[in-house]
């Protein structure tokens, strides 16, 4: 996939231009464990998961603080319960962090796999507003929306054949949810947008109607 698309993580909109390509690590992290209330990094009052590997890194640095941007709320590796995950075919102790990004703008970033390890899932959760982000990718989203919240699928993007995308407008920005055929899912010929508005879907109530 062209890196008009693809820069930080697997699936990250090329709106992060100043970032190298990612690839998705093979090895699970340990069970998300219990939950309690976050930490300030989120700026959220409602419980997420507490295993130490997810945890969203600080947004407090020279550049966020120069940025003039709001913080990201909505953290995709802590805010997204097991049973939801898992609803749309991932497995839910798949989930690790991928390569957040905490400069002039902030990504946070989350993977996960189905079980067969045919298909990645991609969640990252921006400040980059909804226009900066028709500004880059207009040309290949077809709006839409999910759960009434406005939206836009990847549609006719050339070299993307493998992977999938919808783009979900929030307070703070923009959340990317992208799908992408593994290496084993090839030879199966699969479509990576077969269920992605299902996905999605989940994902947005994740996000919850106050962000």
């Amino acid at each position: 996939m062209r890196s008009v698309s693809v820069a930080c993580g697997v699936l990250l909109a090329s709106v992060i231009s100043a970032c190298g390509s990612f690839t998705v690590p093979g090895e699970p992290v340990p069970s998300e464990g219990s939950r309690a209330v976050p930490s300030t990094t989120t700026q959220s009052a409602r419980p997420t998961l507490t295993e130490a590997k997810l945890q969203p890194p600080s947004q407090d640095n020279k550049y966020t603080q120069s940025s003039g941007r709001p913080m990201v709320v909505f953290d995709p590796c802590t805010w997204i319960d097991a049973a939801d995950i898992e609803s749309v075919g991932f497995r839910s102790e798949s989930r690790r962090r991928g390569p957040d990004l905490v400069a002039e703008y902030t990504f946070l970033t989350c993977i996960f796999r189905n079980p067969e390890s045919t298909l990645s899932l991609n969640v990252d959760s921006g400040n980059i507003t909804w226009d900066e982000n028709l500004r880059k990718n207009g040309a290949w989203l077809e709006a839409t929306t999910v759960n009434g919240r406005q939206a836009g699928l990847v549609h006719g993007e050339p070299g993307g054949e493998d992977a999938c995308q919808v783009h979900l407008s929030t307070k703070a920005g923009v959340v990317i949810v992208g799908t992408l055929v593994l290496s084993l899912g090839k030879p199966q010929n699969l479509d990576p947008c077969a269920n992605i508005m299902e996905i999605a879907s989940v994902v947005e109530k994740s996000i919850g109607k106050e962000n």
